[in-house]
């Protein structure tokens, strides 16, 4: 078994930072980018979002558990994002969950995202990590940018199929809640709050407390047919063979 290099994330600036190096499609993807679980220690969705595609990394460690039982609201909307942006890439994570027994409706909230390796319920134990839909339903809440539109596309069944924003107030306060911000940050104006509270009922903003993040996943590329080509070939060639 090969030894992949870990990386924290000051490490991964200095390397972006390098223009010296490699290009990036030269590169080997045989480290590891390990981050911590504080906020200080997490570089913001849209850093890591640039970062990644210049120093392509085998995977996103979080090198302990997502609490939510116990992080601050700003940390949790900020791990959120992060895991939002690595499914973007199509970069794999590592993490663990840990959740209270009253916050278990955020499940279904959050399982269209990469799926985490354990859950635990606070005083109740281990929760089955097969029941998180990711894992077995690509692209369960996606969006695409359209010239002066979002395409947002929701498979959930309990949710509301595709949506188009294309009004000002719902379209900017989508994109700002991208990063995790401040319910004050993304409601400046009447228009932006009435958005704000629309996009939480349809499942497209979670709000924490005075925190909210954006949760549909940014399709930049569909490896979906991919998939179903490589299927439909491993198919073939076992029909072939019988």
């Amino acid at each position: 078994m090969s030894m992949s290099t870990l990386l924290d994330i000051g490490e991964l600036r200095a390397r972006a930072a390098d223009e010296s190096r490699t290009p990036a499609a030269g590169r080997p993807r045989a480290a590891t980018l390990t981050l911590g679980a504080d906020g200080d220690g997490l570089p913001a969705a849209t850093e890591l979002a640039a970062l990644l595609p210049r120093v392509p990394v085998c995977g996103v460690r979080l090198a302990e558990p997502a609490d939510l039982s116990s992080l601050p609201a700003h940390t949790i909307v900020r791990i959120v994002a992060l895991l939002r942006e690595c499914s973007s890439i199509g970069t794999p994570v590592t993490w663990s969950l840990i959740i209270g027994a009253d916050q278990l409706g955020l499940i279904p909230r959050l399982d269209h995202l990469p799926a985490p390796e354990t859950i635990t319920v606070v005083r109740r134990g281990t929760a089955p990590a097969a029941d998180w839909r990711s894992g077995r339903s690509f692209g369960l809440l996606y969006f695409r940018k359209g010239p002066t539109f979002l395409s947002v596309v929701d498979e959930r069944p309990e949710s509301c199929g595709r949506i188009v924003l294309d009004d000002p107030a719902p379209t900017e306060v989508f994109l700002r809640g991208l990063e995790g911000r401040s319910w004050s940050e993304l409601t400046p104006t009447p228009d932006h709050a009435a958005a704000a509270r629309d996009l939480v009922d349809r499942g497209l903003l979670l709000r924490l407390g005075d925190q909210c993040v954006t949760l549909p996943v940014h399709m930049r590329s569909w490896p979906l047919g991919a998939a179903l080509l490589g299927g439909t070939l491993a198919s073939a060639g076992k029909k072939k063979e019988e």
